[in-house]
């Protein structure tokens, strides 16, 4: 064989080879991503009724699969501007001018203290809104889009300039079977999309504990009802001076009336803080 045929092989062999292997490696960082990242993701999907094949997409999308600098140092996974708990970090980001032209400019972004810290503020973006328009995400909530490619529609639409946004974010849910491991598992009855109802401008939080209901007559909700969203109520006399699981907490933004979600037996709804006794976080 001619020595330039047999350097051509070799040449060519090799490459494949690295291509192989760099694509086998990139693979192997991604699934364990994914595989980190998959506890979080699914707990805080379900207690907020969202997809969570769209929210492990969009967090491997926005950090680079847990590589860029906002993710490794500041836990931000989904590059959310302002500060958290009055922690932020100053970095370079590339803004669009109004004619469309891209500059680099510094911006600061918020600090969380872990992986599902970011998760957590993601998803309350996403079920609570914006200042100006709390129903900004509404057609992502799990009620509302039939499929996680309606939620992808609606996420890009309004998360992101990149024309292009909603496609990637479809290709990486095919591409590594998130449909499947993230939302069919989370389509049951003690997950939140059967469970609760979740409300615009609402401020979530868990709780753990147990407390007495008041005697007399109680408005007992299926949701927490705001001037916006009268949520229906589901019972009254019935949970009178009767002890009762403390599940959930919320508090609702514009006037700061705090919500607690109550259990008692089958039965699941939200009370106000005024109509009980001896709260007690366990």
């Amino acid at each position: 064989m001619k020595l330039w045929k047999k350097l051509t092989i070799m040449l060519v062999s090799a490459f494949g080879l690295g291509a192989v292997t760099m694509g086998t490696a990139q693979a192997d960082t991604h699934t364990d991503f994914i595989n980190r990242m998959s506890q979080p993701v699914l707990k805080i999907s379900r207690q907020n009724h969202l997809y969570g094949s769209v929210m492990m997409a969009q967090a491997a999308l926005e950090s680079n699969w847990g590589t860029s600098g906002l993710s490794t140092s500041a836990n931000n996974y989904f590059g959310v501007k302002g500060n958290y708990d009055g922690h932020s970090i100053t970095m370079s980001t590339a803004e669009a001018n109004p004619s469309g032209s891209m500059y680099n400019t510094l911006a600061q972004f918020k600090v969380y203290p872990s992986a599902q810290a970011s998760l957590n503020d993601y998803a309350k973006v996403l079920r609570g809104g914006t200042t100006w328009n709390p129903f900004l995400y509404e057609g992502a909530w799990r009620e509302n889009a039939s499929s996680y490619m309606t939620a992808t529609n609606i996420v890009a639409e309004n998360y992101a300039t990149d024309s292009n946004y909603a496609s990637k974010l479809n290709k990486i849910i095919a591409d590594y079977d998130l449909h499947d491991r993230f939302d069919r598992t989370s389509a049951n009855s003690t997950d939140a999309d059967t469970s609760t109802r979740l409300t615009p401008g609402v401020d979530y939080a868990n709780y753990d504990g147990t407390a007495t209901v008041k005697p007399g007559t109680i408005k007992f909700y299926n949701g927490v009802p705001t001037s916006t969203d009268k949520a229906k109520v589901i019972r009254t006399k019935q949970l009178a001076n009767k002890h009762v699981k403390v599940m959930s907490r919320g508090i609702v933004t514009k006037d700061q009336t705090i919500w607690y979600q109550v259990k008692s037996g089958s039965v699941t709804g939200w009370i106000q803080i005024t109509d009980i006794l001896g709260l007690k976080n366990d």
